[in-house]
C-alpha cells in the first residue's frame, strides 16, 4: 500500500486522518475505545463538521465528493415529499436528524476518498 502525503492537507484534517489510519472506521471498537479516550473538543474534531452540517451537499461537492453529495440531494428530495403529509416538528427533527448524520460522516467519507482511494456513492459508510 503506497504511503499519502498528508502535509497537503491542513492539522484538522491530518489529525482526522491520523486517528482513522490507527484507528478505522467509527463502527469499529478500536475506535470507540480510542475515541472515548480523546478530549471532548477532540471527539467533536473527529466525528462533527460543522460546514457539513449546515451546508450539507455543497460542501461535500466543494471536498470533490459528487457522488456522496448527489445521494444526499436525493435523499433531502425523498425527505421532502415524505415530510409533506407530517406534521411540521416532525418534519424539522427529520431534517435535522438528516444533517447530523452528513455532519458525522464527512469526515470519514473524505479520508475513505483522499487516504484509501475509495470514492463511493454510500455517503453513510462505515458508519453503521
Amino acid at each position: 500500500m503506497n504511503a499519502v502525503d498528508l502535509s497537503r492537507f491542513s492539522p484538522k484534517w491530518q489529525f482526522r486522518f491520523n486517528f482513522f489510519q490507527q484507528h478505522g472506521a467509527p463502527k469499529e471498537p478500536g475506535f470507540k475505545q480510542a475515541w472515548k479516550a480523546l478530549s471532548f473538543g477532540d471527539r467533536l474534531k473527529i466525528n462533527i463538521n460543522v460546514f457539513a452540517f449546515f451546508f450539507g451537499a455543497i460542501y461535500l461537492f466543494i471536498l470533490g465528493m459528487w457522488r456522496k453529495a448527489l445521494v444526499v440531494i436525493g435523499i433531502n428530495i425523498v425527505l421532502v415529499i415524505v415530510t409533506l403529509f407530517l406534521p411540521e416538528i416532525i418534519a424539522r427533527a427529520l431534517f435535522i436528524a438528516m444533517n447530523f448524520l452528513v455532519a458525522s460522516s464527512t469526515n470519514y467519507s473524505y479520508y475513505l476518498e483522499q487516504v484509501k482511494g475509495k470514492a463511493s456513492w454510500n455517503p453513510f459508510e462505515g458508519m453503521f
